[in-house]
């Protein structure tokens, strides 16, 4: 019998393969493992069994299903949603109309049952409620005055009405969902349901007081086309500007980026009212003045993309994150053991790539840390800032950061430095009022496992990507 050949061509065991570099998961599937190539990339492998699905099944999935599907849900989600989907046809071949009747409280979702595209905005009707329930509103204001104008163009009316319909089916989803949102954060007892049941209460008498008001005004402007806009005007003003004063009145305790963002940059820049400076905990450790809720919620913009200056990727695969095995490492030498993070200032993108198995709170560190850096590249951080004598000589090193490069240094130094002042800040965010056990950053389901051997799969010998390869780049 013949004995296998060796590793250089004489007799000898059989070599394993050596193990992967790391592992890429989609919540607990494993999607993919890297191995470092002849060439100095990284060769993607995706291993038998792997999630690989298709592009139509992904972009399911995203619509249908709440992101993190099945972890992020109960046992009997999907059974329920089976069986609850069955009585939606039953209900309109009973009702064609859409009379009240048969379904229960399920008429009105008839009518605007959603829209798929809304469906996979995912967690982020959750964590950007006031941005959606401004944008509900004002597609809302939008579709009424579509149907006020279809009459007026015979031609057009039929795609005025369309619109108008599409734009009621987002109000029905972004509206219904950040109502839920909201009733659980005013809801303080454990009564969601009641807080829910209540304010449709006051949305009905509303309504009843718009309808009379609608029956006094009607028979007044019949004939008076120019009075008529002029009070659809004042009205639609009157909506927005309540809705504007209503999402200012709220004060969410939870930390999504946006309002993360503003108290770190409180907290750097003296935007709390103690200053922002260290002050002594009563554990001895030193922590860092946080603005609080009521100083935060007020300033949170309502438009997306404003006040950023990165586009931040928390949870990113890793072929977002590194194009070659030399960037890889480097990035684990600059990172800590629960993430690793990539910036790119010159494309104005920073990605998080968090470890499988890391902390709960892995993501606060890792965004308020993200969040730093582009903090650094704003203006010079003032002589009284927590850590200011070693953040501001960074900031003149980003700026001197050649273009397509990653500034590896100031991403290794920020991280020696958060060891620090990461704790400290976290200490002062529950000291000013905000929920550090929860949060709404919105991570996306990529994890890395960059464990050593016993990241790979044993058994299982992975087959190649047909986009197998990460080439090394400029960067």
């Amino acid at each position: 019998m013949k004995r296998p050949e060796g590793p250089g061509g004489g007799l000898g065991p059989p070599q394993d393969p050596p193990p992967p570099l790391c592992r890429e998961l989609w919540g607990s599937r494993e999607a993919a493992r890297y191995r470092e190539d002849s060439r100095g990339g990284l060769q993607r492998l995706v291993p038998p069994g792997a999630c690989s699905h298709s592009c139509l099944r992904r972009a399911a999935a995203r619509v249908l299903l709440p992101q993190g599907y099945p972890e992020s849900v109960s046992p009997d989600y999907l059974q329920y949603q089976c069986w609850d989907a069955l009585q939606h046809p039953d209900g309109r071949l009973g009702h064609p109309g859409g009379s009240p009747g048969r379904g229960g409280g399920r008429q009105r979702r008839h009518r605007h049952r959603g829209h798929p595209h809304l469906g996979a905005a995912g967690t982020r009707l959750d964590c950007e409620a006031k941005q959606w329930r401004l944008a509900a509103d004002v597609l809302n204001d939008a579709a009424l005055v579509l149907e006020l104008l279809a009459p007026a163009w015979p031609r057009a009316g039929p795609a005025l009405l369309a619109l108008a319909a599409a734009a009621k089916c987002i109000v029905g989803v972004a509206g219904g969902a950040t109502r839920a949102a909201l009733a659980v954060h005013q809801a303080r007892r454990d009564n969601v349901a009641d807080v829910a049941a209540k304010d449709g209460s006051q949305e009905t008498l509303v309504n009843g007081a718009g309808l009379l008001l609608a029956l006094v005004l009607l028979p007044l402007l019949e004939g008076r086309p120019w009075v008529t806009w002029g009070v659809v005007t004042l009205l639609l003003a009157t909506h927005l500007g309540a809705n504007l004063r209503a999402l200012g009145a709220l004060r969410l305790p939870t930390l999504n980026r946006p309002r993360l963002r503003l108290a770190l940059g409180g907290a750097l820049r003296g935007g709390a009212r103690q200053g922002g400076v260290r002050q002594p905990h009563p554990t001895g450790d030193a922590v860092i003045v946080v603005p609080g809720p009521d100083e935060v919620n007020p300033r949170e913009p309502l438009l997306p993309g404003f006040s950023t200056r990165l586009t931040l990727h928390l949870g990113a695969p890793l072929h977002r994150l590194v194009h070659s095995e030399a960037e890889f490492r480097k990035a684990l030498e600059c990172g800590t053991e629960d993430y690793i993070i990539v910036l790119r200032p010159s494309r104005g993108w920073v990605g998080v790539g968090l470890r499988r198995g890391a902390p709960p709170d892995a993501p606060l560190r890792a965004c308020a840390q993200a969040l730093l850096l582009e903090e650094l590249l704003g203006p010079d951080l003032p002589p009284g800032a927590p850590g200011g004598a070693a953040l501001r000589p960074l900031q003149q090193r980003l700026r001197r950061c050649p273009p397509g490069t990653v500034p590896w240094g100031v991403v290794a130094e920020s991280s020696r430095l958060w060891r620090t002042l990461g704790p400290a800040f976290l200490r002062g965010l529950a000291a000013a009022g905000w929920e550090t056990g929860r949060h709404l950053l919105a991570p996306d389901e990529w994890q890395l496992d960059w464990a050593g051997p016993e990241g790979g799969a044993p058994g299982d010998e992975p087959r190649p990507s047909p986009h197998n390869r990460l080439r090394p780049s400029a960067d």
